[in-house]
């Protein structure tokens, strides 16, 4: 029997995410039979209802086929997971020629949230301007991003500026404001019923959230963003190398910038 943990995160989400892993690591090739839904009932020991939710959830993203009377199939190859979890940089799938749309739901001048007005550097009532944008990759939703920016500079940019892939460089071209540096801070977080509605994933689907802040060389910030990514199409690769002089054993320099892995760069490509 396997043991789920009890805790936030579904039961159903939990023996989703266990064959995702095994489908990913070649454990069930392509063309395998998965278990019956009565097989993992009793594995899981969970109701029936929440075998059967898991399995859409895999059909859905197709890693699986469900035929009717004959039982539940594996349809893709371990690396077609690996072509699913790209990077969180949408720039790298505009250079591997894979298709991403976004569409901007909302834009204009609201009252900054307090944690936004003290990340751009504003009065403590002050206003910023906002859009909301959602990107879509191979027809399903990849990641909704929330963007505050400094009124001054939001006035300046056009509606059509608004859905630019690259936004940082709109941003210098139309505004003549050049980011020098960005923090980031990346969490798990579980979907709301909002969330989940714009990334078409249940409610208390697990999700990865990136806040970044832009600077320019003087350490104004000119940007701020919150943008949150379907876990089961991204992913983060982070690299660790020792600093050659260490002055502590754990003086490690940890660097996070999305790096692809070799079967997802070779899988997108021969796409």
């Amino acid at each position: 029997m396997t043991v789920l943990k009890r805790g936030p995160t579904p039961y159903y989400h939990q023996i989703e995410s266990i064959f995702r892993n095994k489908i990913a690591s070649g454990e069930f090739r392509e063309g395998g039979q998965l278990p019956s839904e009565e097989e993992l009932t009793n594995s899981f020991q969970v109701s029936r209802a929440t075998v059967r939710q898991a399995l859409h959830n895999l059909e859905r993203d197709g890693l699986v086929r469900r035929e009717q009377g004959r039982g539940t199939f594996v349809t893709k190859p371990a690396d077609s997971v690996a072509r699913l979890k790209m990077t969180c940089l949408l720039e790298d799938l505009i250079a591997l020629g894979i298709p991403a749309e976004t569409t901007v739901l909302q834009s204009g001048v609201v009252r900054a949230p307090q944690a936004v007005a003290e990340a751009l550097k504003l009065d403590a009532a002050g206003d910023a301007f906002s859009f909301l944008r959602v990107v879509k990759v191979e027809d399903a939703a990849f990641s909704a991003t929330r963007v505050y920016l400094p009124v001054w500079i939001g006035e300046k940019l056009r509606q059509e500026d608004l859905a630019a892939q690259h936004l940082l460089r709109t941003l210098s071209r139309r505004c003549d404001v050049r980011a020098e540096e960005a923090g980031q801070v990346l969490e798990a977080i579980m979907a709301d019923a909002n969330q989940a509605l714009l990334l078409g994933v249940d409610a208390g689907s697990a999700l990865l959230s990136v806040t970044r802040t832009s600077c320019d060389r003087s350490r104004q910030p000119v940007e701020h963003s919150i943008t949150l990514y379907r876990s089961d199409r991204v992913r983060f690769m982070v690299s660790q190398r020792q600093r050659q002089r260490r002055t502590r054993a754990d003086d490690w320099v940890l660097s996070a910038r999305g790096a692809r892995s070799v079967a997802a760069v070779r899988a997108a490509r021969s796409s």
